[in-house]
């Protein structure tokens, strides 16, 4: 029976692996029926890229275990996945992935969202790996292994000993919500099963495990500008070991902060700030750097807030409901002084001029206390963000002409 292991090459994932390959008592099947995938986002830290080869590929070649990376190939599902490496004597883990999560930000002038649905991995990691397991393992039995801890036994249900197809994620026994979600998948020919929480595992007694066997403390496998990194004191050191990656995450923040003074990073916190009282000197000489070198744009900002509802379904006009944007570059070709000089020079008397965080906004129209309401601005930014509207300009401009003091159903319209 085949077993596939979504192989995040974090802490939980890395000691299931590692076990099977030490102990065959506890191996789901054959080591030659297993098969790992790992879907690369583009913006893993570089030390788990040294971490995964030093320690985890020499094993994998030992035992000659399958292992396939795979990565997004671009912004539309109809561009595909990329496979970066399918082999038995795997030596270099391809962590810079094909089209990157970051492009994808950086294009868009947004960082990834603290609330709702993981999109980004969603997107990135889920619809990568399920792209390839249909294209190579469809109609092919197996089983697909999940690493979550120990903790979250009581919301596991047992594993089905009769299926043929599983798969094995490495969520452990504290994770139960991430086990509840991810049950919801199962197929009749794929059903999800939870070794480390069978083992009673958590996540200390992974990171033990992995200390005990390979010599070395893992780290958390994320993504540089993941907004789940909780920043404490061993984040913020593993920060100052990769500056230069964090001076990429930090230029994507000002991105975001351009384009909405709320774009923070972190819920309620701003990487630039935290990364400048931290004493990480490097990344930020780093980013202020590229800030003074890149090619920068003035874009117009326009955001239309929809009224939202309350409970019983009727429109609330002091909830805010969806928000649309829209933008627009303006002009490009400039060095950042001068944009920031011709930005000024735009501000008329009617406009009003906010610095936040060393941005200038010259805002031509501010959001009103109930909705649905509609803000505009200009901003100077790096000129990497495309022009550009959920539903295209022409949808946007329609609904911005009409927008003004009425209760327009942009619901209905989306």
């Amino acid at each position: 029976m085949r077993t596939i292991l979504s192989y995040g090459m974090g802490v939980e994932s890395s000691a299931m692996l590692v076990r099977w390959l030490e102990d065959p008592a506890v191996r789901p099947c054959p080591l030659e029926e297993l098969v790992l995938i790992t879907s690369q986002t583009g913006d893993e830290y570089k030390d788990t890229q040294r971490d995964v080869e030093t320690h985890i590929l020499p094993l994998l070649r030992k035992h000659r275990i399958r292992y396939v990376q795979v990565a997004r190939r671009g912004h539309l599902e109809a561009d595909g996945i990329t496979v970066l490496s399918d082999s038995r004597q795997p030596d270099l883990l391809f962590v810079e992935g094909a089209y990157k999560l970051s492009d994808e930000l950086r294009l868009a002038g947004t960082v990834p969202q603290y609330g709702g649905e993981h999109t980004c991995s969603l997107k990135f990691k889920a619809w990568v790996i399920e792209q390839w397991l249909t294209q190579h393992l469809n109609h092919h039995p197996a089983r697909h292994a999940f690493g979550y801890n120990a903790d979250e036994t009581a919301r596991v249900a047992k594993s089905d000993a009769a299926s043929l197809r599983r798969i094995a994620f490495g969520f452990n026994a504290e994770e139960r919500g991430r086990i509840e979600k991810a049950l919801s998948y199962d197929t009749a020919l794929r059903q999800s099963f939870y070794p480390l929480v069978e083992w009673g595992w958590t996540r200390q007694d992974c990171i033990d495990y992995l200390r005990s066997k390979l010599g070395v403390t893992w780290r958390k496998s994320a993504c540089v500008q993941c907004p789940f990194n909780a920043l404490k004191d061993d984040a913020l050191a593993r920060n100052r070991e990769h500056p230069e990656q964090v001076a990429e995450a930090m230029m994507l923040e000002h991105l975001s902060l351009s384009l909405n003074p709320r774009g923070t990073l972190y819920r309620n916190q701003s990487l630039i700030e935290i990364t400048d009282t931290s004493g990480n000197e490097l990344a930020s000489t780093n980013y202020r750097r590229q800030l003074d070198q890149a090619e920068w744009a003035i874009y117009r900002v326009r955001r239309i807030y929809q009224a939202g509802k309350d409970k019983s379904g009727r429109v609330d006009l002091n909830k805010k409901g969806i928000a649309y944007r829209a933008v627009e570059q303006q002009t490009s070709g400039l060095r950042r002084a001068t944009a920031v000089g011709a930005l000024r020079d735009l501000a008329t008397n009617q406009d009003t001029i906010v610095e936040q965080r060393g941005i200038t906004y010259v805002y031509r129209l501010r959001c009103e206390a109930t909705y649905p309401t509609r803000e505009e601005f200009l901003v100077a930014l790096p000129a990497v963000v495309a022009t550009k509207a959920r539903y295209g300009l022409d949808w946007f401009e329609e609904k911005w002409s009409s927008a003004q003091g009425s209760l327009f159903p942009m619901d209905q319209a989306a």
